[in-house]
């Protein structure tokens, strides 16, 4: 079997893994509608690769204006690629991002590590749990039940979760042993993304359903959107982004 036929069995499996957990994901998004119908707002972070999929579903076509990413450019790989890693394993790197970003009590956090185990997203989870803040967790299961937390307290993030989805990735994510020591294949941004592209789509539909105006952004390269998606920036965007 060749590695694209490989690579595209372990997908599908991993994506048919995520669909049986309908209900659970159904149960996530009900937290974001309720937040959504009350005034709450909706954040979204992740360090490391990770941060792809708190971006994934911002300022995009098909995506909901009224969420806001926490991501700070030393939570990426963009400047050096160990910078995110080192900041990703310090508590106290909680502390700026606590101060840069209000979230309040009954607001929605979708925080996504694919290992749960660095100290500075279990910091900062505690940290918004002791405020009032709802917390949806995108994690592997396979990967941090076979790891020990780095933060203080012991715990890994999934043990935060007011909810928690499993990205189905394997324990070290790439999912294909090419040769001794060599994994490729990596599942936790195809499984991420699919998780909160669905918790978005499941929470859009509760709020239609219920005869509510929903903001969605259309795609920018489309001939109808520019002044369309304007009016969402500047409503929700770059007033205030919706604090």
């Amino acid at each position: 079997m060749d590695f694209i036929e490989q690579y595209n069995q372990c997908v599908q499996e991993c994506l048919h893994a995520i669909y049986a957990q309908k209900e659970t994901i159904q149960q996530a998004a009900k937290l974001m509608s309720e937040a959504q119908r009350e005034g709450h707002n909706l954040y979204a972070i992740g360090t490391g690769h990770s941060h792809m999929i708190a971006e994934e579903v911002y300022a995009r076509a098909g995506g909901y204006a009224k969420i806001y990413p926490i991501i700070e450019v030393e939570m990426t790989l963009i400047t050096d690629p160990m910078k995110s890693t080192y900041i990703e394993r310090e508590s106290s790197y909680a502390n700026i991002i606590e101060s840069l970003y209000p979230l309040k009590e009954k607001d929605v956090l979708i925080a996504i590590s694919n290992s749960g185990r660095n100290a500075f997203i279990i910091e900062y989870v505690q940290r918004m749990k002791q405020k009032g803040v709802k917390v949806i967790v995108i994690t592997s299961r396979a990967h941090t039940s076979r790891v020990e937390s780095r933060h203080e307290s012991g715990l890994r993030l999934f043990e935060l979760g007011d909810v928690v989805l499993d990205n189905a990735a394997p324990y070290n994510d790439a999912a294909i042993e090419i040769a001794k020591d060599k994994l490729m294949g990596p599942l936790s941004t195809i499984g991420g993304t699919f998780l909160i592209q669905s918790l978005m789509g499941e929470m859009v539909t509760n709020l239609v359903s219920e005869g509510m105006d929903v903001p969605v952004f259309k795609s920018s390269n489309a001939d109808d959107a520019d002044e369309y998606n304007k009016g969402l920036f500047d409503q929700y965007i770059y007033k205030g982004k919706g604090y």
